[in-house]
């Protein structure tokens, strides 16, 4: 427990303090107030998914359903939760910048995956 806290109980039991917490895919801080580890947070979330994928985004499969996969596993993970944050035009650009990265791993058009 932090100093000058005062412990919170809830039916009698004492409800932990703790400095970070990951929530719906979120990681919150009581004292870090930057957005860039959280935007850092999806981002990887989305390398890792692509790695999950590779057979697919590697194979001989069909840019159609590549593109359903990024949509659905990719695209839906890196965004997640991030309407509920402040996005500064660099944390827009971060997240355009990793999109972008991520459509030509295959050397492919970012219109010809995503549209």
């Amino acid at each position: 427990m932090m100093e000058n806290d005062t412990p919170i109980y809830v039916n009698n039991t004492q409800i932990e303090n703790v400095e970070s917490y990951t929530y719906l895919g979120q990681r919150y801080s009581t004292r870090d107030k930057n957005q860039d580890k959280k935007i850092q947070r999806r981002l990887t979330a989305g390398w890792t998914t692509i790695a999950k994928h590779r057979d697919i985004f590697k194979g001989n499969i069909g840019t159609c359903l590549k593109r359903q996969v990024y949509n659905s596993c990719v695209l839906s993970l890196m965004t997640y939760g991030v309407e509920t944050q402040t996005l500064t035009f660099q944390t827009k650009n971060k997240l355009a910048a990793a999109q972008k990265n991520i459509i030509w791993v295959r050397k492919r058009h970012v219109k010809d995956v995503t549209e």
